[in-house]
């Protein structure tokens, strides 16, 4: 009859349990620091390289205004000459023309500010102002896109509402024949054709009541050149204040 002997198994004690424990708890635990140290470090750089983006759509903008403000004060200066000539009959050649020119060069004339608006098209359709840890900027660029908008409504009411039932009522005033050997730049050129230009109505009423038109644009279109200065000067805000908040003076 065989005897077989079992090994002798040393028992480990309490401490060492413990130790073992807490060396898989710490193990753990940093895994999970490290990971969301990672994750931290990914969300930082995604953030950043967002308000890089935003703020070279701001640069854009700034050209933007750049450009289109100071046409916008020339078409108004242009709808009050427009005003002034209508507003003083009788007309004569010179009056005539001038009508003629003021009309096609301001009235029919508007150039929409158009915004950058791709890195806010983003961060609203990827969830991604989460990752925009700075409150301030987070909501700044809410508020711009917010500003936009309005902006973008000012415009399509003072075209849809205000330009399009002027420029209709223009139509039975203005020859548009006189309009087809020119554009919007060389419309100059009709203060001094030597064709005879005459209006195809005279009448006082009509008249009065189209000076009324022009008088509801022109006062749309100061309120949409007020909101492009106002966005214009915060965008220059919002510059400065992301390029020194994420050190991107120097890009």
């Amino acid at each position: 009859m065989e005897v077989h002997h079992h090994p002798h198994v040393e028992k480990k004690s309490f401490k060492e349990y413990l130790l073992e424990g807490l060396m898989i708890f710490l193990a753990v635990t940093m895994g999970f620091i490290a990971e969301n140290i990672r994750e931290y470090i990914s969300e930082k750089k995604i953030e950043k390289e967002y308000i890089r983006s935003f703020v070279a759509d701001l640069k854009s903008d700034k050209a933007g205004f750049d450009y289109t403000i100071p046409r916008e004060e020339s078409h108004i200066k242009g709808l009050d000459t427009l005003l002034n000539a209508l507003t003083h009959p009788p007309y004569n050649d010179s009056s005539v023309r001038l009508l003629y020119y003021v009309y096609r060069k301001h009235l029919l004339s508007i150039d929409p500010m158009l915004y950058t608006l791709r890195t806010i098209t983003q961060l609203k359709n990827s969830g991604g102002l989460r990752l925009i840890s700075n409150q301030q900027a987070s909501d700044s660029i809410v508020y711009y896109n917010r500003l936009a908008d309005d902006a973008n409504q000012t415009l399509n009411y003072a075209t849809h509402d205000f330009m399009i039932p002027t420029i209709q009522k223009g139509s039975a005033i203005f020859n548009g024949k006189y309009f087809l050997p020119y554009d919007g730049e060389t419309i100059n050129s009709i203060l001094h054709t030597s064709e005879t230009i005459k209006l195809l109505n005279n009448n006082e009423t009509v008249l009065a009541e189209y000076s009324g038109l022009v008088y509801q644009v022109k006062q749309i279109r100061l309120n949409y050149l007020s909101e492009l200065k106002w966005h214009q000067q915060r965008a220059a805000d919002m510059l400065s204040f992301f390029q020194k908040e994420y050190n991107l003076e120097k890009e």
